[in-house]
């Protein structure tokens, strides 16, 4: 009876241990897919209102190419030919605000005359020092109508960014505002971004000029519904909540959530959340980001408990076995010979299995060696541990996917380039032929990668923005066998210099591969980045009809 209870101890812990891993195994993935999709979402949001920005800055070219002249037909043909509605989706309108002498008065309306626009009247009413009346406003529908006259320089909020603008001669964003244009439906919280012009003139040098010379603003005004919506709101299968807050968080300073309920709330209850600051036009915004309850990017964790429970029944069932095995051989000794081949049988399963297990011991007992060798910080030696394990685990991944036979090395740099996939656009060039690697090379070449990428997020390449990384491979024979020549080249990223003492990740790159797979390695520092030249002899792995998928 001593092996079912054996069985049955073992095979719950293995059920444990794996479930625990698997568990932090998903997790790791799920962080990652949301961290990603929140990299996107914020790059979305900058884009689309770089794309604002520039639209004023062709505006403010306008008027100076019109040295200053500007009238009202003039402005409705550039503005209709941007086409706003359509390229330009979640603008409420595109205006420019004239500086007026006065309220009223002949010089106002000879002004108003001139700028084509002899009907507007300024709002509100009263006398005051500085008038900023809005003369012309593209789409001119029903709400825009309703702006025309406004002198937006007697609110204060849009006074305050009005004047940065006209100071620094730059754009410059409102905070929280109720628009004029607001005058049906649900009403929206709103701001606006302006853009001075000083007549015919660029920007002048000095603070004193840009404020006598000040003719008015190009000026874009956005509901702030409408401006994300118009985002975000065409994707077929969202992964995010966001919310929008002017400067820090906070119910008054709300201007956009894409779910009901309160933000606080949510935040404690979302499977993963995170607060990005973003800057526009001299202006802070706090995005809070919030999984999806139901999205794919909390898929997968319903894996754990099915493995666990399929753990547990397979346990019971070896179990059952293992009991009906020793009663069988106590009942009847006729069947010793059947039971010894079974058991032959078993043992070579056992012995395949025994043999992987030393290798991935003793690969990780290396790399818990060579790690703990570096000299590092707790922290850092056990982020360095963590990061190899996990780069371990994904080629594991791709050779359990082919039940052993072999693993394709363009899924394999793939695979250790990933997370770094995220940081820019042509950033990462990836060429070469379809190459199938047999097990022990896979798994050398993808733990050598994993130390390149990881040192080139830390000191090189993909550690500063404009950095750059390719990674190149071809086969080639020689002497009726063949070779794979791969080349690891950083470029445009920061200076390199030559460590003063050989790492694990060094090592393992000119004496590992070396050694384990009879190649050569040369691993240069150069000036303008790290090149690495790998040349090993290809052992054939089975083909797709042996089990490669």
């Amino acid at each position: 009876m001593v092996l079912p209870l054996l069985v049955l101890l073992m095979g719950l812990l293995a059920s444990a241990l794996v479930g625990v891993q698997l568990d932090r195994v998903l997790r790791n993935q799920q962080q990652e897919r949301f961290d990603n999709a929140v990299d996107q979402a914020h790059a979305d949001i900058l884009g689309r209102m770089d794309a604002y920005l520039a639209v004023l800055r062709s505006g403010a070219a306008l008027v100076i190419a019109e040295e200053g002249r500007i009238d009202r037909p003039t402005f409705d043909r550039f503005a209709q030919g941007l086409n706003l509605p359509v390229r330009y989706p979640g603008i409420q309108g595109l205006g420019y605000s004239a500086v007026l002498p006065a309220v009223e008065g002949p010089r106002t309306e000879a002004l108003l005359r001139q700028l084509g626009v002899p009907g507007v009247r300024v709002t509100p009413a009263g006398a005051r020092p500085d008038v900023h009346a809005i003369v012309f406003l593209q789409p001119l529908d029903r709400r825009n109508a309703a702006a025309l006259g406004f002198d937006m320089f007697s609110h204060l909020v849009r006074r305050d960014a009005m004047q940065r603008a006209r100071d620094t001669g730059r754009a410059a964003m409102s905070g929280k505002v109720e628009l004029v244009q607001e005058i049906y439906g649900p009403k929206q919280a709103g701001f606006l971004i302006y853009r001075p012009v000083y007549g015919g003139r660029p920007t002048p040098a000095d603070l004193e000029s840009r404020r006598q010379a000040l003719t008015g603003f190009i000026y874009a005004a956005f509901r702030a519904d409408d401006l994300l919506n118009g985002i975000f709101g065409g994707q077929t299968r969202p992964r995010l909540h966001i919310a929008v807050f002017d400067d820090a968080p906070g119910p008054a300073n709300l201007l956009h959530k894409s779910f009901q309920g309160d933000p606080a709330a949510l935040a404690k209850q979302a499977s993963a959340f995170t607060q990005r600051t973003l800057e526009v036009a001299g202006r802070r915004w706090t995005v809070a980001y919030y999984a999806r309850p139901h999205g794919d990017l909390n898929s997968g964790r319903g894996i754990v408990w099915l493995f666990v429970v399929g753990g547990l029944l397979a346990t019971l069932l070896l179990t059952g076995a293992s009991w009906r095995q020793v009663q069988a051989h106590r009942a009847a000794e006729a069947e010793i010979a059947a039971r010894k081949a079974g058991e032959a049988q078993r043992e070579l399963l056992l012995g395949e299995l025994n043999h992987r297990v030393k290798n991935t011991l003793a690969t990780v007992q290396s790399i818990a060696s060579q790690t703990l060798r570096e000299g590092k910080s707790l922290a850092e030696t056990r982020g360095d541990f963590e990061a190899r394990l996990l780069a371990l685990s994904h080629t594991h991944n791709l050779l359990t996917h082919t039940h052993w036979q072999g693993a394709d090395l363009r899924q394999i740099v793939e695979l250790e380039l990933a997370p770094f996939r995220g940081q820019g656009a042509g950033r990462l060039h990836v060429e070469g032929e379809a190459v199938l690697l047999e097990p022990a090379t896979a798994v050398a070449v993808a733990m050598a990668l994993h130390e390149l990428a990881t040192n080139a997020a830390k000191y090189g390449a993909l550690s500063v923005p404009q950095g750059c990384v390719q990674v190149r491979w071809r086969t080639r024979e020689e002497q009726s066998r063949q070779r794979l020549h791969l080349e690891w080249v950083e470029s445009e990223g920061a200076p390199v210099a030559k460590p003063s003492r050989r790492g694990f990740g060094t090592r393992l790159i000119t004496q590992g591969l070396k050694r384990q797979l009879a190649g050569d390695v040369d691993l240069a520092f150069e000036a303008e980045g790290v090149r690495c030249r790998i040349d090993i002899p290809l052992v054939d792995a089975p083909d797709a009809s042996t089990g490669w998928s």
